[in-house]
This record gives structure tokens, sequence and C-alpha cells, in this order.
């Protein structure tokens, strides 16, 4: 009874602060669908702990992966000038971090959702799961704008980042003749 109140407590409190907020209602409903998926009965069905892992491993390569190709995108422009630019380097440091924010909070329940629906489907899964992935990120227009191609940009890093980790987590059982 407990542990039900304070769900019901904490939920109240973030309902208050994200409707009583000035942000647009696309955001406000998409970050009442986040909020969501941390009820318990919403959470076991979406998030396995060996997967969770995975998936918050996959946030992190792709963010690394993003910010190491800005990062060489400056290099390269600061070879060609012939110029150094430190606070490009600051800019980097701010691409990791929203990179990895954006990948964990709407990321990781995307990726998860995409992992329920395609848990029955074996022949077109890679196919369906890319489009989840890819939908999401353009429905972030929503509440980015034209942001919206970064963030496609990191659900296609994040998908193939994901997939590769699940390959190498559950390897495909070769059937014998």
């Amino acid at each position: 009874m407990y542990r039900a109140f304070l769900y019901i407590l904490v939920l109240s409190i973030l309902a208050f602060v994200i409707w009583g907020s000035f942000f647009e209602i696309q955001l406000k409903i998409t970050l009442s669908l986040i909020v969501l998926t941390s009820l318990p009965f919403i959470r076991k069905k979406l998030y396995k702990d060996e997967a969770l892992f995975r998936k918050g491993k996959a946030a992190l390569y792709a963010s690394v992966f993003l910010t190491a190709c800005g990062l060489l995108m400056i290099m390269g422009s600061m070879l060609l000038d012939k110029g150094m630019d430190f606070a490009a380097f600051g800019f980097i440091f701010f691409l990791f971090v929203i990179f990895l924010f954006g990948s964990v909070v709407y990321g990781i329940p995307v990726s998860s959702f995409s992992d329920l629906v395609t848990a029955q489907t074996t022949r077109y899964r890679l196919p369906l799961a890319f489009l989840i992935h890819l939908g999401f990120g353009l429905l972030s227009y929503l509440f980015l704008g034209p942001l919206m191609y970064f963030a496609v940009i990191v659900a296609v890093v994040f998908f193939v980042f994901d997939e590769v980790l699940r390959k190498k987590t559950f390897p495909q059982i070769k059937m014998g003749v």
C-alpha cells in the first residue's frame, strides 16, 4: 500500500510539473508518455534488466560515436583554416550531453517499445524495428522542429548499435540438419 501511495504521489508531482509548465502541448504529451513508462505494470513489460543494460550501452556508444564524428569535422575545419577554435571543443561536450540525454530519455523507451512490438515477429523484425525507431525520430519534429534531423540521425545510430549489441548478446542458433 505504501508503494502504491508513493507512486501516486510522485506521478502526481510529475504531472503537475509537466502540465503546469509553459511547454508546448506536443512536449507535454511526449514527457507524459515517457513518465508513464515508469508505472510498475508498464515497466515490467517494457524494461528487462539485460535489455535495459544493453540499451544503455547502445545509448552511450551512439553518443560517443556521434560526438567523435562532430569532433573530426571540427578538427578538419581547423586544419583547413589553420586556426584553433577552443570554443568548438566546448560545443562538442555540449553535443555529447545532448545526444546522451536524448538517447536515454527518448531512445531507450522507444527502443523498449520496439522490442515489445517486434517480440513475436521473426521474419521482418529488423525492418519493422528500424521503421519504429525512424518513425519516433521523425515524430520528434513535434517538439524539436528543424532539429529533428539530429534526432533522426541519433535514432538510426542508436538502432544500429542496439542491433549489433543484440547480435553479440544473443547469437543466432544455427539449426543443424
